[in-house]
Formats: C-alpha cells, sequence, structure tokens
C-alpha cells in the first residue's frame, strides 16, 4: 500500500514523498502525514471493500464542490479546510481499491475530548455563524444536501438488533437496551416525518461538531466536512446541549452566536430530532463496524466499550 500511494501522489500531485507516517482519524477514512520536500500534507485514504465507509465516498462528489467553494468565497478560508487539487483540477484520485483525497497538513493540536477554552468558544461560535450566513443560493449544486430527515438507518439497525445472537460480544452490550432502543428508534421515526412536513430555514451546516475535529493552530480550525447539509441551524447547534461534546459551553456560545443571528430562536423538535439522530446513528455505526469490518482485537474492544457509552447517553435524550 505505501508504495501505491508514494506513486499516486508523485503521479497526482508531483509530490515527492520522503516519509509517510499513519496517524490517528476517524472511522471513515485512514490518515497519512506525508512528508516532502515541499513541506508536509495530509493524506486521507478510504478503502472502498470496507462497509462502514461506503456511505461516506458516496457522498464526496455531492458536498466536495461546496465545501471548495466557502472555503474560497467566504471569511472561513483560514478557518476550515478544503483538499488540494491534483494535476488534473479534481479533488480526489482513486483505483479499485481505495480512495484519496490530499490536504495541507495543520501544525497543531486537535482538541479532542478538552474542554474548549473562552477563546475558542468564540472561536467556534464565529465559524458557526459564519457558515449559517450561506444556503441554497450558493453558486455550487447543495440538491443533493438538502435535509430530509432521512432514518432509514433505523431500520437496517431494528434488523440487526433482532439478530445480536450472531455475535456474543454484541449481545452482551446491547441486551440490557434492547427496550429503550426499540422505543427510540420508533421515536426518531414520528420525528422525522413530522418535520418533513415542517417549514424551516435551512443553512449549510457542518453537523459534526465536536473536539476531534477541532484543529488549534495558529487559530482554531473546523475539519471533515463529510455531514455538510442544507440544514435547520439546530443540525450544529445540538452539539452544544446536555450530554453532548461542548454541553457546558451553550451560553458562551450563544451570547456570540446571537449577536450575529439576532432573531435566532430554537426549534425544540428540531433539536430533539438531531440530538436523538446522532446517538442512534452513532449506535447504529458501532454495530455495522462490529459486525461487517475486519477489526483488531483492540479496535473490537474499543468499539463495544464506545458502543456501551452510546447507549447509556441514549437515556437521555429519549
Amino acid at each position: 500500500m505505501y508504495n501505491s500511494m508514494e506513486q499516486m501522489l508523485y503521479n497526482e500531485y508531483g509530490i515527492q514523498v520522503q516519509s509517510l507516517q499513519q496517524i490517528p482519524a476517524g472511522w471513515s477514512a485512514s490518515a497519512w502525514k506525508v512528508h516532502s520536500e515541499c513541506g508536509d500534507y495530509f493524506l486521507k485514504v478510504y478503502d472502498k471493500h470496507k462497509p462502514s465507509t461506503r456511505n461516506w465516498i458516496a457522498r464526496i462528489d455531492s458536498y466536495m464542490p461546496v465545501v471548495l467553494w466557502l472555503h474560497e468565497n467566504t471569511k472561513l478560508q483560514k478557518k476550515m479546510t478544503a483538499p488540494i487539487l491534483t494535476r488534473d483540477r479534481t479533488y480526489k484520485k482513486e483505483d479499485s481499491s481505495f480512495l484519496y483525497m490530499v490536504f495541507p497538513f495543520i501544525e497543531g493540536s486537535t482538541i479532542c475530548d478538552e474542554k474548549l477554552k473562552p477563546e475558542q468558544i468564540r472561536e467556534v461560535a464565529q465559524i458557526i455563524s459564519e457558515l449559517h450566513f450561506h444556503g441554497a443560493e450558493i453558486p455550487a449544486s447543495t440538491n443533493s444536501l438538502i435535509e430530509t430527515f432521512d432514518v432509514s438507518f433505523c431500520t437496517t439497525l431494528s434488523n440487526r438488533l433482532g439478530n445480536i445472537h450472531a455475535s456474543a460480544s454484541l449481545q452482551e452490550v446491547l441486551k440490557p437496551y434492547m427496550t429503550l432502543l426499540a422505543q427510540a428508534t420508533e421515536a426518531l421515526q414520528s420525528m422525522g416525518l413530522l418535520l418533513q412536513n415542517s417549514k424551516m430555514r435551512y443553512v449549510m451546516c457542518h453537523t459534526d461538531l465536536h473536539g476531534w475535529n477541532l484543529i488549534q493552530s495558529k487559530n482554531l480550525i473546523l475539519i471533515d466536512w463529510e455531514g455538510l447539509k442544507l440544514a435547520p441551524v439546530e443540525a450544529d447547534l445540538f452539539s452544544f446541549t446536555g450530554t453532548f461534546f461542548f454541553d457546558y459551553a451553550w451560553e458562551d456560545f450563544m451570547s456570540i452566536y446571537q449577536t450575529t443571528h439576532k432573531d435566532y430562536q430554537i426549534n425544540v423538535e428540531a433539536m430533539r430530532f438531531y440530538r436523538l439522530r446522532r446517538r442512534l446513528e452513532d449506535i447504529h455505526e458501532f454495530v455495522e463496524s462490529i459486525l461487517f469490518d475486519k477489526l483488531t482485537q483492540d479496535d473490537m474492544n474499543q468499539s463495544l466499550r464506545y458502543l456501551k457509552q452510546e447507549c447509556e447517553l441514549l437515556h437521555a435524550v429519549c
């Protein structure tokens, strides 16, 4: 794999690789630091044979043109990541097994699970405030990014829960939560149907705001735009509510956010929907990965721990 990545980087980007180092990444793709005489780059590699990554790969052509437009035409330019284009001006390269994207390497540290400092809360609020100024009017196709309140994954999750005996470790984790999971999936499906028929203002939303997608460099930078959608603002703001990533920062965040979005009022139903959908989506992703990805024992144990944690937190949003 190393040789093929080095060859791809030279052929498609003109990057003469001196070293490749795998670095921690999320579950959608693997990540590599590329060192060359021209500087360092960040290489993201999606495995086409990994079941849990296929949905992410399918969305790239929908969101990436919008990411590039936002990066080139808004105040977000220095506050977000966008891919480097290839020799033939495309934002990705792929072969039969992998899809590749190259980004500038950001010197800094990921926030991870640390609490945001007051200045960082201010910066996050400014980033999201700017993002939420933009919607369907931008000159890039957003039709495939429009929120549909789709929760079809609930059907798949329900089917998996009906067959958890296929995995003893999965059964051990999920058995205490089966009734709660059934109630939660049913409630989410009902909420989705109601919201499909409601009228709300849709704006560009990142939808995956947490510390692992924030890098502190000279300024705070928001990365991983795979979840970009045209959606109600609650698709982002739920991250600042109870039991989620930045619940401690709600008041400080909103005091800044509402200086530019003065008329914003919480849509309670939309907020409930996004809180519950995020918990169930994460549970679904962990179940799919445990069942179908070829995980090492360490990765399996970690996924089971995270799955149990998500199930425990589900109580707070039901």
